[in-house]
């Protein structure tokens, strides 16, 4: 499960689903009406569409976001959708690709240090390019990957060209979710596939699995992240109820 995600979904609000006093199983959903999470316990799995419908109907839900790796939940869905949108590639390692770039002799790709913090902030918002002030939201979640020795750079002579993130999974044994980031000045050139295949290396050297993500409308990010070794088996669907 792509690791963004799975942060958005422990963040919402979450309902147990009892039959007859028992915990049959849970369900999370957003104040927006978009229902996140289904998981109904084997034991009363024979119910689950019955609940599955209950749940939709009580809380007005007009939207599902699910991942194809949670079939259960994806049936239900598929049951009653109205439309569906592939909104996200789910990418795992396949093949271990060497980091090469014809212009990385003498950069530096190092670990992020918490004095860096403020710069980190401001390099992201550049490189996202939202008019929208994220920095409140960029220094807690970068203060944390910062802490977990999680965030590195790639640099020259104090110029950063761009970040990459490695972040080791709490949920799933043995799973770094990676991510990278390039400044708009340098994008183009090859340097989101380096970022990529060093965070990919890096992870194979620490015995994890490395897993990433993006977006059906970053076509540059597919092309960088199939050039790094990696293929998608899994989606995450929006779909309307």
């Amino acid at each position: 499960m792509d690791g963004m995600w799975e942060s958005i979904i422990n963040a919402s609000p979450h309902w147990e689903i009892r039959i007859d006093g028992e915990q049959a199983g849970y369900y999370a959903a957003n104040d927006e009406g978009t229902l996140l999470q289904f998981y109904v316990r084997p034991a009363f799995e024979k119910h689950g569409r019955i609940l599955f419908d209950q749940v939709v109907a009580q809380d007005t839900l007009t939207r599902a976001i699910v991942s194809t790796i949670d079939p259960f939940y994806l049936s239900f869905c598929l049951d009653v959708q109205k439309k569906i949108m592939v909104q996200t590639y789910l990418y795992e390692i396949h093949t271990e690709v060497r980091p090469s770039h014809p212009e990385a002799e003498g950069l530096d790709f190092r670990l992020i240090e918490a004095p860096e913090l403020d710069r980190t902030i401001d390099f992201q918002q550049a490189c996202l390019g939202s008019e929208q002030d994220l920095s409140g939201w960029l220094r807690g979640y970068s203060a944390n990957l910062i802490e977990r020795q999680e965030l590195f750079v790639l640099c020259w002579d104090g110029e950063w060209l761009g970040l990459g993130e490695c972040r080791r999974s709490d949920s799933q044994k043995g799973i770094t979710d990676l991510g990278m980031m390039v400044t708009p000045a340098h994008r183009g050139k090859g340097w989101a596939t380096y970022i990529l295949t060093r965070l990919s290396a890096y992870s194979t050297a620490h015995g994890q699995h490395a897993i990433c993500s993006t977006t059906v409308e970053n076509v540059s990010a597919q092309k960088a992240i199939k050039r790094s070794g990696f293929i998608s088996r899994h989606r995450i669907l929006n779909v309307s109820l």
